[in-house]
């Protein structure tokens, strides 16, 4: 049995592609209130949410930076703050990030910029 199904057992996790793990997490989301209330603040909410992703990343640069174990579980963090702003909005990143991997695909060696 292979890990990543194994681990699906365990927790009772039964999904298969990337949407629908969005929605399983996002079910998550609504259960502990926050859809509802960032709905109800509208744009600022919005804006919370996305400040809330800023902080996420900054976490997982802190792990980074002090050399620190639980970059994946940052990196995860950021991922369920994405899914679930994205969820928000109507927006499934499953065949987004298909079509905007596809349009960077043909952009060419770093995008054609020059590397740091």
């Amino acid at each position: 049995m292979s890990f990543r199904k194994n681990i699906k057992q365990r927790i009772g996790i039964n999904c298969s592609t990337f949407t629908e793990l969005q929605k399983l997490v996002y079910e998550e989301y609504v259960k502990n209130g926050y859809d509802s209330v960032m709905k109800q603040h509208g744009e600022i909410g919005d804006i919370a949410e996305l400040g809330l992703i800023c902080t996420e990343v900054s976490e997982a640069i802190e792990t980074v930076r002090k050399k620190e174990r639980g970059i994946q579980e940052e990196l995860a963090d950021i991922i369920i703050r994405v899914m679930n702003f994205a969820t928000r909005h109507n927006i499934y990143l499953e065949p987004t990030i298909v079509i905007k991997h596809i349009k960077n695909m043909k952009r060419g060696k770093y995008h054609g910029n020059p590397v740091i």
